[in-house]
């Protein structure tokens, strides 16, 4: 059963909807926002019992977040059930860090209904060998033509790096805003955080893997994630924004063995993280139910 909450009246969203102030037309922006949605991306960590049900779960900053949005998460995840984490051959209890998208829509009334819409718990960890690891990555300046039109939002990276470290290749796979405005000025906003984005990954390094079943590869693909926003970003937890998804892009290059990231969005910043490496538990039981 689908499980929501229903909100009976306006959903604040706070700066992130402030609209892109380009040469759009009124009609076109009223109509960007009214299909944008509103999202609260929120961080904590989750106790898995040896036979995979769920002991505990722990929300991150609990008192930015409003009562009911805690008790709608706590319900959800109490019922999770992941695939039990081994090892030695021995299932044994573990602790997994998990990031969580709720995302509000209109619906008819004039209130929003929100769903638990996605979860990862993948985990970045600078120390191991068998996967791709920072070396030196600056981030990019936030450029100034985002600054004027009031733009911010993320850009997911596709990195493919060399046996030495090096940047062979960097695409732009998708590109998400954090304001709405018409589809002109929409685009001109993705196109230039992900110019910015690209042109900084360029000069980016990292560390091979040293040990594991990808040690010998050709190349790695990498994901990065890269965000533009104003203040600090403890100042949006807890708090709704505007997110208005963009399209996907796939690589030129085979990226191989699969991807196994079912949430790309929700990769913490500062991380590096493989394609076709999934750390994280495998949750069998669906987000809501």
């Amino acid at each position: 059963m689908r499980t929501s909450i229903f909100l009976g009246l306006a959903l604040a969203l706070g700066a992130g909807s402030a609209a892109v102030p380009l040469d759009a037309s009124a009609q076109s922006a009223r109509a960007a926002r009214a299909q944008a949605e509103g999202s609260m991306v929120l961080s904590g960590s989750i106790d898995i019992a040896p036979d995979g049900s769920v002991e505990g779960f722990t929300l991150k900053d609990e008192h930015k977040i409003e009562p009911y949005i805690q008790d709608f998460l706590k319900q959800n995840v109490a019922r999770w059930r992941f695939e039990p984490v081994l090892r030695d051959g021995k299932a044994v209890a573990a602790k997994t860090p998990v990031n969580l998208r709720l995302v509000a829509r209109q619906v008819e009334g004039g209130g929003m209904d929100v769903v638990l819409s996605s979860a990862s718990f993948r985990n970045y960890d600078p120390k191991a060998t068998d996967g791709v690891a920072s070396d030196s990555m600056p981030p990019p300046s936030f450029p100034r033509e985002l600054l004027d039109m009031r733009g911010a939002g993320e850009v997911l990276l596709l990195v493919r790096v060399a046996r030495d470290g090096t940047v062979d290749d960097v695409i732009a796979e998708q590109v998400n805003g954090y304001v709405a405005g018409s589809p002109r000025a929409m685009q001109r906003m993705r196109d230039v955080m992900a110019r910015a984005a690209v042109g900084a990954a360029r000069k980016w390094t990292f560390v091979a893997p040293t040990t594991g079943a990808r040690v010998d590869d050709p190349f790695w693909t990498v994901r990065v994630p890269v965000r533009y926003f104003y203040g600090g970003n403890g100042d949006r937890y807890g708090k709704w924004q505007a997110y208005i998804p963009g399209p996907k892009q796939r690589a030129t290059w085979d990226v191989g063995h699969g991807d196994t990231d079912a949430a790309p969005d929700l990769l913490p910043d500062g991380g590096v993280y493989m394609v076709g490496i999934d750390n994280g538990p495998k949750l069998l039981t669906p987000l809501q139910g």
